[in-house]
């Protein structure tokens, strides 16, 4: 009897589960329908409920999800801008959904999936490059923010794939808007100064081999150490007159090995041989800017009857 018990509890809890599955999936399907009409929202109020409990290894359910959310960040992307909070809340949404979509769907929705969020992943691109194109002071977080959450689904989608190179353009990207809004401001701002230098620092401990950041970093170290010579007027006193003599010394000094390495890599380059005698200039070195001077002339020469 007990037996006859337990096998009636089993097919009626059976029976419940496919009535709860059917009607589960019918309303997946319902929301699909919703979702191809654009009625996003729609879709969402029904499939969304589902993905907590019945749907939540369906990856149909979680791909008509990241769809909806999709579609509703297009709509604010092109009402308003893609980076309007309402815009990006809905991308967030989408590529999370989406992500769960590719991961746990069959092949067809890991194939719709990829393509959705393939797209996502070049709406993240295009705002970190039109970020550094309308640069604003302090959006140098939210721009490679938005390079990472690009890199972060490309990778997801092929794991081979290599974005080093972009993310070095990026940082010198950065460090170039950074110091042309520093020109661009009366006095001295140290933190702008210091973003510029950092940029170029991390674009070089991602790329070893990058001359353009070391030669740029050495340049805008030594134009800093004028920039504050040329605050010394006849108003400055003696103390002050030390205190930033101090400090463009400092700055010739931290100049200098970036650019000996930026010879390094290219000896013949007009530039860092100009570098350097300037710098060794500055810092009271004669003999050594007389031999970069040199060299200098000797290049031009060669170059000349070439």
């Amino acid at each position: 009897m007990k037996n006859i018990t337990l096998s009636t509890i089993f097919i009626v809890f059976m029976s419940v589960l496919f009535s709860n599955n059917s009607i589960a999936q019918a309303n997946i399907d319902e929301a699909i329908s919703h979702a191809e009409n654009g009625s996003f929202m729609e879709a969402l109020d029904i499939v969304e409920p589902l993905l907590k409990h019945e749907a939540k290894n369906n990856g149909s359910a979680w791909y008509v999800a990241g769809y909806a959310h999709k579609g509703l960040y297009k709509d604010f992307a092109f009402k308003g801008t893609s980076t309007s909070s309402q815009a990006q809340s809905e991308r967030s949404k989408a590529v999370s959904q989406l992500t769960t979509a590719f991961e746990i769907g069959d092949s067809e929705i890991s194939r719709l999936s990829s393509e959705a969020l393939s797209y996502l992943a070049k709406t993240y691109m295009n705002d970190a490059v039109r970020g550094i194109k309308s640069f604003q002071k302090d959006s140098d977080e939210e721009i490679l923010e938005y390079f990472h959450n690009f890199t972060t689904i490309r990778h997801l989608l092929d794991p081979k794939e290599n974005w080093i190179s972009e993310e070095v353009e990026i940082e010198k990207n950065l460090a170039k808007a950074n110091r042309l809004l520093l020109e661009s401001i009366s006095g001295s701002d140290n933190k702008l100064f210091e973003k510029v230098v950092s940029h170029y620092m991390r674009a070089i401990e991602l790329d070893g081999e990058d001359y353009a950041s070391r030669y740029n970093l050495a340049i805008n170290l030594y134009n800093m150490g004028v920039r504050q010579l040329k605050l010394i007027d006849h108003t400055t006193s003696m103390f002050e007159l030390m205190e930033i003599q101090d400090v463009c010394v400092d700055l010739f000094e931290r100049s200098l090995n970036p650019m000996l390495s930026a010879h390094k890599m290219d000896p013949h380059r007009l530039e860092t041989l100009k570098g350097l005698m300037t710098i060794y200039k500055a810092l009271s070195d004669d003999s050594e800017s007389e031999k970069y001077q040199k060299a200098l002339k000797v290049e031009l020469e060669l170059q000349g009857k070439n």
